[in-house]
């Protein structure tokens, strides 16, 4: 089939498709953020409450869950910092460039500007992801170490 013949149903079925996906990754987006911003939240509430179980006899095993609470909330930072993503098309240049041109042809660009949009993001959604993780497992562990340094103390 030549590039000239695409039926539009494909071509409006396939932008929204494509346009769905973007926005599903921004919304993404969106609930890494409050993950991140809830376990710096929780992660400062347990280190305030640590303080107050802390004991000279077991100070080995209460620096140690500290440590781990304070790299948890540096991951969750790392995820929960600003991050250009891409999201095209900008408004103006889409008015500029393409208000003269061919239905088709505006909506064929737009879906490979969504395309290279959403692979460029996906990294980054990954990256946010892993540090997300990350600080997951050292609170989990800071939980398991506090709880031994209160039980030993």
């Amino acid at each position: 089939m030549n590039d000239d013949t695409y039926p539009p149903e494909t071509l409006e079925l396939i932008y929204n498709e494509v346009e769905d996906r973007l926005n599903t990754q921004f919304q993404s987006m969106d609930g890494l953020n409050t993950k991140a911003s809830v376990i710096i939240g929780f992660v400062g509430v347990i280190i305030g409450i640590s303080l107050q179980l802390y004991s000279q006899s077991n100070s080995y095993l209460f620096c140690s869950c500290m440590i781990l609470f304070m790299i948890s909330i540096f991951f969750s930072f790392s995820a929960y910092k600003i991050k250009s993503y891409r999201r095209d098309p900008e408004p103006r240049k889409l008015a500029e460039k393409y208000l003269r041109e061919d239905d088709k042809e505006v909506k064929k660009q737009l879906i490979d500007n969504f395309i290279e949009s959403f692979e460029e993001n996906k990294n980054k959604i990954e990256e946010k992801g892993k540090y997300i993780n990350y600080s997951l497992i050292l609170l989990f562990v800071g939980l398991i170490v506090l709880i031994l340094s209160v039980i030993v103390g």
